[in-house]
Protein backbone atom coordinates (compact mmCIF):
# COMPACT_ATOMS: atom_id res chain seq x y z
CA UNK A 1 0.00 0.00 0.00
CA UNK A 2 0.92 3.26 -0.61
CA UNK A 3 0.97 6.44 -2.67
CA UNK A 4 0.92 8.32 -5.79
CA UNK A 5 4.64 8.65 -5.58
CA UNK A 6 5.49 5.28 -4.45
CA UNK A 7 2.81 4.10 -7.32
CA UNK A 8 4.37 5.86 -10.05
CA UNK A 9 7.80 4.71 -8.94
CA UNK A 10 6.71 1.16 -9.01
CA UNK A 11 7.93 1.09 -5.90
CA UNK A 12 5.87 -1.57 -2.81
CA UNK A 13 6.30 0.59 -0.27
CA UNK A 14 3.95 0.59 2.87
CA UNK A 15 4.61 3.44 4.59
CA UNK A 16 4.38 2.15 7.43
CA UNK A 17 4.64 4.97 9.57
CA UNK A 18 0.98 6.04 8.11
CA UNK A 19 -0.52 2.30 8.30
CA UNK A 20 -0.36 -0.84 10.65
CA UNK A 21 -1.47 -4.42 9.55
CA UNK A 22 -4.21 -5.57 11.65
CA UNK A 23 -4.17 -8.81 10.52
CA UNK A 24 -2.46 -11.82 8.82
CA UNK A 25 -2.73 -11.27 4.78
CA UNK A 26 -5.31 -13.83 3.75
CA UNK A 27 -6.37 -15.82 0.16
CA UNK A 28 -10.02 -16.43 -0.54
CA UNK A 29 -10.41 -15.63 -4.02
CA UNK A 30 -8.55 -12.56 -3.56
CA UNK A 31 -5.90 -11.49 -1.23
CA UNK A 32 -6.38 -9.13 1.17
CA UNK A 33 -5.87 -8.01 5.06
CA UNK A 34 -7.16 -5.46 7.87
CA UNK A 35 -5.52 -2.35 8.20
CA UNK A 36 -5.56 1.04 10.00
CA UNK A 37 -4.57 4.38 9.39
CA UNK A 38 -2.31 5.61 12.72
CA UNK A 39 -3.81 8.54 12.91
CA UNK A 40 -6.83 7.42 13.26
CA UNK A 41 -7.96 9.21 17.10
CA UNK A 42 -8.04 12.03 14.61
CA UNK A 43 -10.08 11.45 11.88
CA UNK A 44 -13.99 10.60 11.75
CA UNK A 45 -13.19 7.06 10.57
CA UNK A 46 -11.27 4.94 9.35
CA UNK A 47 -9.36 5.29 5.62
CA UNK A 48 -7.94 3.34 3.38
CA UNK A 49 -5.20 4.08 0.90
CA UNK A 50 -5.86 4.91 -2.82
CA UNK A 51 -3.24 2.65 -4.06
CA UNK A 52 -2.05 -0.96 -3.15
CA UNK A 53 0.78 -2.72 -4.63
CA UNK A 54 0.61 -6.15 -1.85
CA UNK A 55 -3.05 -6.63 -1.53
CA UNK A 56 -6.46 -6.92 -4.34
CA UNK A 57 -8.33 -5.42 -1.01
CA UNK A 58 -8.12 -3.91 2.28
CA UNK A 59 -10.50 -3.83 4.58
CA UNK A 60 -10.76 -1.27 7.60
CA UNK A 61 -11.30 -2.11 11.15
CA UNK A 62 -14.30 -1.05 12.59
CA UNK A 63 -15.10 -0.04 16.76
CA UNK A 64 -16.01 -3.77 17.02
CA UNK A 65 -12.87 -5.03 16.13
CA UNK A 66 -14.16 -6.55 12.58
CA UNK A 67 -13.95 -5.21 9.46
CA UNK A 68 -16.19 -2.51 8.51
CA UNK A 69 -15.41 -1.61 5.04
CA UNK A 70 -13.45 -3.11 1.90
CA UNK A 71 -11.72 -1.28 -0.84
CA UNK A 72 -11.05 -3.56 -3.93
CA UNK A 73 -8.14 -2.45 -6.05
CA UNK A 74 -7.31 -3.44 -9.82
CA UNK A 75 -3.61 -2.39 -10.74
CA UNK A 76 -2.78 -0.76 -7.77
CA UNK A 77 -5.68 1.51 -7.69
CA UNK A 78 -8.92 1.77 -6.06
CA UNK A 79 -11.55 0.73 -7.98
CA UNK A 80 -14.65 -0.19 -5.47
CA UNK A 81 -16.09 0.84 -1.87
CA UNK A 82 -17.79 -1.74 0.04
CA UNK A 83 -19.89 -0.26 2.90
CA UNK A 84 -21.66 -2.07 5.35
CA UNK A 85 -20.87 0.10 8.79
CA UNK A 86 -23.41 2.57 8.18
CA UNK A 87 -26.63 3.18 6.76
CA UNK A 88 -26.92 4.72 3.48
CA UNK A 89 -29.85 6.52 1.27
CA UNK A 90 -29.32 7.43 -2.04
CA UNK A 91 -31.32 10.26 -3.51
CA UNK A 92 -33.86 8.58 -5.42
CA UNK A 93 -34.68 6.48 -1.55
CA UNK A 94 -32.90 3.50 -2.32
CA UNK A 95 -31.95 2.46 1.22
CA UNK A 96 -29.23 0.34 2.81
CA UNK A 97 -29.57 -0.51 6.23
CA UNK A 98 -26.60 -0.98 8.28
CA UNK A 99 -24.94 -3.93 8.36
CA UNK A 100 -26.09 -4.47 4.43
CA UNK A 101 -22.52 -3.52 2.03
CA UNK A 102 -23.34 -0.92 -0.14
CA UNK A 103 -20.92 -0.73 -2.93
CA UNK A 104 -19.77 2.66 -4.30
CA UNK A 105 -17.27 2.76 -7.50
CA UNK A 106 -14.55 4.82 -8.31
CA UNK A 107 -13.37 6.43 -11.69
CA UNK A 108 -10.08 7.25 -12.28
CA UNK A 109 -8.88 10.05 -14.19
CA UNK A 110 -5.49 12.16 -14.73
CA UNK A 111 -4.77 15.77 -14.34
CA UNK A 112 -1.70 17.75 -14.73
CA UNK A 113 -0.68 19.06 -11.50
CA UNK A 114 1.16 22.50 -10.52
CA UNK A 115 4.47 20.26 -11.05
CA UNK A 116 3.41 19.60 -14.79
CA UNK A 117 3.29 15.74 -13.78
CA UNK A 118 0.27 14.33 -14.73
CA UNK A 119 -1.48 12.42 -11.07
CA UNK A 120 -4.41 10.70 -10.49
CA UNK A 121 -7.80 11.59 -9.34
CA UNK A 122 -10.33 9.41 -7.87
CA UNK A 123 -13.95 10.65 -8.23
CA UNK A 124 -15.93 8.13 -5.96
CA UNK A 125 -19.92 7.37 -7.93
CA UNK A 126 -22.79 9.46 -5.93
CA UNK A 127 -25.44 6.83 -5.75
CA UNK A 128 -24.54 3.47 -4.40
CA UNK A 129 -25.81 0.31 -5.56
CA UNK A 130 -26.27 -3.75 -4.18
CA UNK A 131 -23.48 -5.90 -4.19
CA UNK A 132 -23.65 -7.96 -7.76
CA UNK A 133 -23.79 -11.81 -8.07
CA UNK A 134 -21.03 -11.71 -9.60
CA UNK A 135 -19.17 -9.62 -6.60
CA UNK A 136 -20.98 -11.81 -4.20
CA UNK A 137 -19.33 -15.31 -5.43
CA UNK A 138 -15.64 -13.22 -6.06
CA UNK A 139 -15.57 -11.06 -2.64
CA UNK A 140 -18.41 -12.33 -0.72
CA UNK A 141 -16.07 -15.32 1.27
CA UNK A 142 -13.19 -13.31 2.17
CA UNK A 143 -15.77 -9.98 3.61
CA UNK A 144 -17.49 -12.59 5.55
CA UNK A 145 -13.73 -13.97 6.95
CA UNK A 146 -12.93 -10.34 8.18
CA UNK A 147 -16.74 -10.01 9.36
CA UNK A 148 -19.20 -12.70 9.20
CA UNK A 149 -21.97 -10.85 10.47
CA UNK A 150 -22.20 -9.07 7.43
CA UNK A 151 -25.26 -9.11 4.83
CA UNK A 152 -25.28 -9.10 1.14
Amino acid sequence: MGDQRAYEKGRNDFYSYLYTTMSPRVTINVTGKIIEKKTIHNERHNTLPAYSCTSEVYFAKGADGLASQCKVYSNGKMLKDFDWDHSHRNSDGTFFPEGTVHVQEYTVSQRKGKDGKYHDYFRRSSRARPMTQAEIVEYGPIIKHFNPNVRF
